[in-house]
């Protein structure tokens, strides 16, 4: 499998420089400033400190990496790579990055984003390789662009928490070693039949207007959420790359997160949903995520939106209403067939273009409590809800049966 490869790293010795102040990079619809902090240092004695810096970490023997990421899709392609690799290792390690086109305050984002993160311990628990990274900027961010990544002793943190130890045991008891051909052969027939609705059956109706967009189906077998983000954001690099034409869509399969392991899922779909939101990209791309079990009564929050899943369940009758469409003979049991729109034979995140979907229409929707709330997409989501409800369940449940039959 071969991916586009948008991170060009290399081991140097470095004497950096500065963003230059009048340096502006649009990303996503968001735009950075380079300015300098204010700080009492000038600027050159802030260039003394940092080039001092970063000789001492090469002394330390610690690898100096440049990054010619001059955006922040392919700043994040590089952090979560070297992460990645970072993260296969057993013992404790120590990498810098540095990256002279990217403004400090795209660093500190992330920096600080990942810091909010490792405090949150609902996330953190099914996310257990995160617990062995700190990520600083060097100079605490008032000197250069560079980012320090420091991973500890897996054994470490092993015995502190015991988690990573569990998540490894599983890895090797549950995870089947999927073939990445079946794969695609079974995500295709889902997307053929579910996403597209090229088999006449169930849709959410993207590229039904002019047929379906070239997707491309990209396969990632790790396990390591760092390997997982990583091959995520090349997957983003390669759609930035390329015209509408050439890849509409990016099916990114991720078999090993675990089929029977919902919660692992639902905090890495958390994380990507994060990672794109961080600079706007979901300004530019869609997440829709699958999992051959997938529950939107499970997804937190339970019930409000969370980017790339499904409706809450509480809000789909409201929807329904909002829309015009009957509702009466419609119980709550009938209205759980929609998480059918996102069960897949395996674990994947599509990834679409904004450009190849229809604006959404935003409406007030009144929920059974009273509260009143804003909703979109109800021109592709109630027709399935209705249509979902009148289906048995079985007959949904022997199509995504037939489908996981393929990965065999």
């Amino acid at each position: 499998m071969i991916f586009y490869l948008c991170v060009l790293c290399c081991f140097i010795a470095l004497s950096a420089g500065f963003v230059p102040s009048s340096q502006r990079i649009r990303v996503h619809g968001a735009i950075f400033s380079a300015d300098a902090e204010e700080t009492d240092l000038d600027e050159k004695r802030k260039a003394q400190l940092y080039d001092k810096l970063l000789r001492d970490l090469q002394i330390e023997g610690v690898p100096l990496l440049e990054c010619d990421a001059d955006q922040v899709h392919t700043l994040q392609a590089a952090l979560w790579t070297t992460m990645g690799q970072l993260s296969e290792q057993d013992y404790e390690e120590r990498a810098c990055l540095v990256f002279n086109k990217i403004p400090l305050a795209a660093l500190q984002a992330f920096v600080d984003d990942f810091l909010v993160l490792r405090a949150q311990e609902d996330q953190m628990e099914y996310l257990p390789e995160l617990s062995r990274f700190s990520v600083s900027l060097l100079g605490k961010g008032q000197l250069g662009p560079a980012i320090v990544l420091d991973i500890a002793n897996k054994t470490d943190i092993a015995n502190k928490t015991d988690v990573i130890a569990e998540e490894k045991q599983g890895q090797t008891e549950d995870i089947p070693n999927f073939e990445e051909l079946k794969c695609n052969t079974a995500m295709k027939a889902f997307m053929d039949r579910v996403v597209f609705g090229t088999s006449n059956d169930i849709t959410i109706g993207l590229g039904n207007e002019g047929g379906a967009p070239p997707v491309q189906y990209r396969f990632q077998p790790s396990n390591n959420v760092c390997i997982i983000i990583s091959t995520f954001w090349n997957c983003i690099c390669e759609l930035m790359s390329l015209s509408d034409e050439e890849i509409g869509t990016c099916c990114l399969q991720i078999p090993a997160i675990g089929s029977n392991k919902l919660q692992r899922y639902e905090a890495v779909s958390q994380l990507l949903s994060r990672s794109l939101c961080l600079y706007r990209g979901d300004s530019v791309f869609s997440l829709v995520h699958f999992h051959p079990q997938y529950d939107r009564s499970l997804i937190k929050p339970v019930d409000k939106p969370a980017f790339g899943h499904l409706p809450p369940i509480s809000w789909l009758k409201p929807m329904l209403k909002a829309n015009g469409d009957e509702t009466e003979s419609l119980d709550v049991d009938s209205l759980l067939n929609v998480n059918f729109l996102r069960r897949s034979p395996i674990p994947a995140i599509n990834i679409v273009r904004n450009s190849l979907l229809n604006d959404p229409k935003i409406v007030s929707i009144e929920l059974d409590n009273g509260v009143m709330e804003q909703a979109s997409g109800l021109e592709v989501y109630c027709p399935n809800i209705s249509k979902l409800a009148v289906t048995n369940s079985d007959v949904l449940q022997t199509a995504l049966d037939e489908e996981i039959a393929l990965l065999k």
